[in-house]
């Protein structure tokens, strides 16, 4: 069977004008020699593919490297700054599930109009209106405004709406992105029911769902096309650009010195002193025994004496976890003067570098608060995310 091509794009770039002060565009338009106060952003450039009858397309890569803006030009709600993009049948585009909707009106209200204006005859929107009213699941408040309903209620109410018109090519931009768990099944359900009569143009950062749906994958990079094919090698090819990116990120930080965030600000040499602290190891497995060893003096009898060790992680900056006395309903111990003890803790950490910081305060008071040791977790096995959790599987 011969398959028609129903979406083309030829040689599409979009370039925005990006001004640093709101001034400059008046002083661009009013410029006699014609001076420009701008840069040119280029939000696609130079993007061309074809989508064939019955073709599913799924368009990945980072955020800001014009997948939506793509889907915009496709669906006719941007123009492009060159090139040209050409549609052959009834293109419904869901961009955002709610964009459709009229707060105002009731659900009922809102499913007729939308009904009315995709061109349904009088005599097909009862049929319709029971079909998406099924789908939406909202009972009793179809006969409410809109702006009464949840956020979930909408989000089913634009999905069924926006799927209702039966077009030759639907556009979705991360719509499996919002709802509840049971609102992504009934959306995977209802795109599934209609794969064999559409082109579906599937924007998504779920590799699982891009997989499940899509014949080919288009992979942009700061607004150019850089790969388009089948789907498995299309998530590969971006699965393994993101790493290597991860790699030269992690490599660059490597090389710069981590340097105590908090300096000497939280150190009271008043009243705390001798401060020691030190981990066991530098380099872990996931399973391994973390050991936080410390100890230190303080000048003076403390009131509600707390210890804490947060952990980053060094390849993106981000606050993974935090363990404190006070959270886990332990007092610190003195003898004398001094407090020495030890935190020991199983490693779930997934494999990455890592940094600590030692915390010592007296209530909301610190006494010191100082970068501690960096970590290492080595790989032992596959991984996801951020932990790797103890778990047990049992079948009967």
């Amino acid at each position: 069977m011969h398959r028609s091509t129903v979406v083309k794009v030829q040689n599409i770039s979009k370039i925005y004008k990006l001004y640093k002060k709101p001034i400059d565009r008046v002083k661009e338009a009013l410029n006699p020699f014609n001076k420009n106060y701008h840069k040119d952003f280029h939000a696609l450039d130079n993007v061309s593919f074809e989508v064939k009858r019955g073709e599913a397309l799924g368009i990945i890569g980072r955020n800001g490297n014009g997948k939506s803006t793509l889907l915009k030009i496709i669906a006719g709600v941007l123009t492009p700054s060159q090139g040209k993009s050409s549609t052959y049948g009834k293109v419904s585009a869901i961009l955002e599930l709610t964009s459709s909707l009229k707060p105002e009106l009731t659900g009922l209200e809102n499913i007729e109009l939308n009904l009315k204006i995709s061109g349904f005859k009088s005599h097909e929107l009862k049929a319709k209106i029971k079909e998406i009213e099924a789908f939406a699941e909202i009972g009793e408040f179809i006969r409410q405004p809109v702006k009464t309903y949840s956020s979930g209620m909408k989000s089913r109410l634009g999905f069924g709406i926006a799927t209702s018109s039966e077009p030759d090519i639907l556009i979705l931009d991360e719509v499996l992105a919002v709802g509840d768990f049971n609102f992504k099944q009934k959306c995977l359900a209802k795109i599934n029911s209609m794969r064999n009569g559409i082109s579906i143009i599937f924007v998504s950062h779920s590799m699982n769902d891009v997989r499940t749906f899509c014949d080919n994958v288009l992979v942009l990079e700061r607004g150019k096309k850089v790969f388009h094919g089948k789907v498995d090698n299309g998530i590969q090819y971006y699965l393994a650009q993101e790493e290597r990116k991860k790699e030269q990120l992690k490599s660059h930080q490597e090389k710069q010195e981590i340097k105590p965030f908090y300096g000497d600000v939280f150190l009271n040499s008043k009243k705390i002193y001798n401060i020691h602290y030190q981990l066991n190891k530098d380099t872990y497995e996931i399973g391994d025994e973390i050991i936080l060893s410390f100890s230190f003096n303080l000048n003076y009898q403390p009131k509600n004496l707390i210890i804490g060790m947060p952990i980053w992680i060094i390849s993106e900056g981000k606050f993974i976890t935090s363990f404190t006395t006070d959270f886990d309903g332990t007092t610190p111990y003195m003898e004398g003067n001094q407090c020495k003890g030890t935190l020991k803790f199983i490693c779930q950490l997934n494999p990455d570098k890592y940094f600590t910081t030692f915390n010592v305060r007296d209530g909301s008071e610190f006494l010191h608060r100082q970068v501690a040791d960096s970590f290492q977790v080595q790989n032992r096995a596959r991984t996801y995310g951020y932990v790797t959790l103890n778990r047990q599987w049992n079948f009967e």
